[in-house]
Parts: structure tokens; sequence; C-alpha cells
């Protein structure tokens, strides 16, 4: 791949998961600067790091734990061309045997959190003419899903915040899109039943699984100044049945 994000700073956060570590590989490839977040897996964080990234652990339902984080990132730099927020949290339960905590903090991961750092770091977005948020959400945001309400209601809650805040931002030059990458095996799928795994696969029109890879690609492509006049939409990387 050509090195179209050359100077470009990047931030994602969960970038130690499937699509996070593959965004992170493909992103160096493609020349830019790649900073990323992650909460346990010390092994991948160190991988990437070895590759060139700068790793951060945080645990991103802790309010806390993000603005120390925050104060080191914008010490670091003074210029952010691109956030993405690709972390998530599930906690499955059907409502009636939800716990008011996993609600809360899931709600907290998955949709408090980005709130947090876009505030933290708008500064260092509006330096870059233009810059670029990305949620990555999920098709739960638009069907729901079953036995998950907080997952669901969370990212689509992100789907939301994208489109308010393309039209506050737009005319500061800061673009914001939602990308749902589609049914993957990744660290929060891999322990749900086959059958589940074979409902995603009938109501995929594909027919397949999404790989990460492609979708790293395809991010790498949106954070490139080869898209600069696209906001406030979601990007399907794959689409469902009706």
């Amino acid at each position: 791949m050509d090195r179209i994000l050359s100077q470009k700073n990047i931030l994602i956060t969960g970038g130690t998961s499937a699509l996070g570590s593959a965004f992170v590989r493909e992103a160096l490839q493609a020349g830019a600067t790649v900073y990323f977040t992650y909460h346990q897996n010390e092994a991948r964080a160190k991988e990437l790091t070895e590759l060139g990234a700068k790793g951060f652990p945080l645990n991103l339902a802790d309010q806390e734990a993000i603005d120390h984080f925050q104060r080191e990132f914008r010490s670091q730099l003074k210029i952010l061309h691109v956030l993405i927020h690709n972390a998530a949290l599930t906690h499955d339960a059907t409502i009636q045997n939800m716990s008011e905590k996993d609600w809360d903090e899931t709600i907290s991961v998955n949709l408090k959190a980005p709130y947090l750092l876009i505030k933290k770091l708008l500064a260092l977005l509006f330096r870059a003419k233009p810059s670029k948020i990305f949620f990555i959400v999920s098709h739960a945001a638009l069907q729901g899903i079953f036995g998950a309400s907080n997952y669901a209601a969370s990212k689509a809650g992100l789907v939301g915040l994208a489109k308010s805040l393309a039209q506050e931002l737009g005319r500061k030059e800061v673009l914001v899109n939602c990308v749902n990458p589609g049914f993957m095996k990744s660290r929060m799928t891999e322990g749900l039943p086959e059958s589940v795994i074979e409902k995603n696969l009938r109501e995929s029109t594909l027919g397949k699984l999404s790989d990460p890879g492609e979708v790293a690609k395809f991010l790498v492509y949106l954070s490139s100044d080869q898209m600069t006049q696209v906001s406030g939409q979601v990007f399907h990387f794959e689409s469902r049945k009706t």
C-alpha cells in the first residue's frame, strides 16, 4: 500500500483487538504515526509497540484514568489527524437479568468514553484540516440484538453522536463518520455458540464473516486525504438480509 498516511498522527482505542491491531499494522505501513490504547492484552500491545506504534494502557470505564491519559497524550503531540473509537465492551444478558452495573459499564466504555476523549482532544483535532473522527459501530445499532440491549443502545448512541457532531464540527473541518465492520471473528465473538455464528452467516448477503484485515485497509483509505468531503455517514462493510 502507498504511504497515504504519511505525516498523519492517529489514535485508535482498543488497539489490541482483532480489528484494532490489524488497523495499527496497516496504518504503520501506510506511513502514519500510530498511538493506541489497550486494557489487558500486554502481549499484543508489545507486538504492536515493537512495530513502531505507541501504546497506552487505559481502562475506558475509569474517568480518572481517561483524564490522566489525555494529559499524558496531549503532552506528547500537538496535532491529531484521526481519532478512531474502536474499543468496546459487552455484558450480554436479557434485560430482566441484566444488572445495573453491567448496563452502566457497557455504556461507560462504549459511549461515554468516546464523548470524554473527544472533549479532551478536540483542540488537537482542530489543528489538522481536515481531521477525522470514526466510531466503530455494529448492525446492532440499527437492528437491535437479542440479549445485548446495553451494547445495542451504546452503538446506536454512537450513530446519533456521529451525525450530531458532523453538523457541529463540519465548519471546523472535522469529519465524523461511523464504520460498521460487520460480523467478524474476534475476542468479543469467540465465545458465542456456533448457532449464533451460523445465524449471522445466514443473515449476511455475502454469506461470510468479515475480515479484520480488509476492514483495516478500508479504514486506512477513509483516514487518508483521498476522502475529505464525507461526514455524518455510516459505512456498512457488509449488508444484512432484511
